[in-house]
């Protein structure tokens, strides 16, 4: 393969000419594709497996909500320098055979869900197009528009648009049900180690392994939690589970929340000097303000998406480990003679040591637990280290998409819909976006906007050090 040195340089190639290279690029590459198909041995993995806990209600909702279209992850990059199609085509070949997550399909046996890894891969698509705000969008538009196929796959795709003066953007798709945030940087990382050094890196553990493992624990995992929670939190069970089903069709609203570069870090600050992270901080001043609207009990949980990576044995592996977990402690709640603040605190310690318990299992155990309360998420998964070589990568919010993924829709348990959720995340400036998600059919636009209005003082509050901890 020709190396970055020697790619053709697309800033001096005519539309025409950039139509020569894609067709030219199928034909040369097609044997290549062939004999990387056989190297390295078989892939295929005929036995079924048992699936992780948290794919068990994906495809429960995929099932009973078939027009859900909430479990794509689309990720769009620029990329901006010379970028050789075919190293790019070849890489994103060898990316699916190094991780069986990506050639994953799904099937009933015996009334129980079941996962394979199977040979099958998607091809990276190649076009040319003028780079701008609107192919960004639309490209982007359209992979969310197609929806995958749990039973048939793929569940990966891939397409590379090249644009002219070595600007091209790459999107990245990929079901939820194979890949959590974490895998996203692992999965950035493998890419750039294909398409820079053609040789192989060792192979990681894979998806089936960790649900082998996980199938070994959970019910016990699931006792030991529901027992501390019972003793712990009692009167977090008192009170009737919500039983309001989830229903067919979602019907959302969301407000964007921004925080800039100079308040992001005086609120990491903050929390530094209180000896909290920048989770707990913003955790509680979410629930504070839905306590304050009246949308959450003190007694009941915040449930928040952890990574479920309990061993550093899965630390560059790909799949869907992570856990809904419930979060208790409100500043409402803290131990006589403790700072308001210590309660969430402990809680916050507590979950993070429960993560690899499934919702699902919890559930069964504690029905009487609100499994649809309240929702929250700060997303600071890593997006990769590595580079392409000789380009610059940024990735941008294409118009009329959040700067923070949503949440709500696809973090609810098949048989209820949160009413809130708070999805929080770090743009490239290491500023705060957040998306305040909320179901339409219990709060209007009026409520949604005196909920964050509340939430956006108290995170004032914190950042001035005047909040009640």
């Amino acid at each position: 393969m020709p190396g970055p040195q020697d790619a053709r340089d697309i800033d001096r190639d005519s539309d025409a000419e950039i139509e020569g290279i894609l067709k030219e690029l199928s034909a040369q590459e097609e044997q290549k594709l062939l004999d990387l198909l056989t190297q390295d041995g078989e892939c295929e993995q005929n036995e079924w497996l048992p699936t992780i806990a948290f794919q068990e209600e994906i495809l429960e909702v995929a099932r009973v909500h078939p027009h859900s279209r909430c479990a794509g992850i689309h990720q769009l990059f620029v990329l901006k320098g010379i970028v050789d199609p075919a190293r790019m085509r070849i890489a994103w070949r060898k990316l699916q055979h190094r991780h069986d997550a990506l050639r994953t399909t799904f099937g009933e046996k015996s009334s129980q869900w079941r996962q394979k890894a199977t040979q099958r891969t998607s091809e990276l698509v190649v076009r040319g197009a003028a780079i701008d705000e609107r192919t960004m969008s639309e490209t982007v538009g359209r992979h969310r528009a197609e929806g995958f196929d749990l039973v048939g796959g793929p569940l990966a795709r891939a397409e590379l648009v090249l644009g002219r003066e070595n600007t091209h953007i790459l999107v990245l798709s990929w079901h939820h049900s194979v890949v959590d945030g974490y895998s996203l940087g692992v999965l950035w990382d493998d890419l750039c180690q294909a398409y820079n050094d053609p040789g192989d890196a060792p192979a990681p553990l894979q998806q089936g392994e960790f649900a082998e493992q996980q199938s070994a624990r959970r019910v016990a995992r699931a006792k030991e939690a529901a027992l501390a929670i019972r003793s712990r939190y009692p009167k977090a069970l008192d009170g009737p589970a919500d039983t309001r089903p989830r229903p067919h069709h979602v019907d959302l609203g969301g407000i964007t929340l921004r925080w800039g570069i100079d308040d992001s870090r005086k609120l990491a600050a903050r929390a530094d000097e209180l000896g909290l992270t920048l989770y707990m901080v913003l955790l509680a001043a979410y629930r504070s303000a839905l306590e304050e609207k009246g949308f959450l009990s003190p007694d009941s949980p915040v449930w928040s998406p952890m990574s479920g990576r309990v061993s550093s044995s899965f630390s560059r592996s790909v799949g869907l480990f992570m856990n809904l977990v419930p979060v208790f402690g409100s500043i409402e709640r803290a131990p006589e003679g403790e700072t308001p603040i210590a309660a969430l605190r402990e809680g916050c310690i507590e979950a993070f040591g429960r993560q690899d318990v499934p919702r699902n299992d919890l559930i069964d155990i504690l029905p009487e637990l609100s499994a649809a309360s309240a929702l929250f998420v700060v997303q600071n998964s890593s997006t990769g280290t590595r580079d392409l070589v000789g380009v610059q990568r940024s990735m941008p919010t294409p118009s009329g998409f959040p700067p923070a993924a949503p949440i709500l829709e696809f973090d609810s348990p098949v048989s209820g819909l949160f009413p809130t959720a708070l999805s929080i995340e770090f743009m490239e400036d290491s500023s705060l976006a957040g998306v305040f998600e909320y179901d339409r059919t219990r709060l209007d636009a009026a409520t949604a906007t005196a909920v964050t209005d509340c939430l956006s003082g108290l995170i004032d509050k914190a950042i001035a050090g005047t909040f009640p901890w």
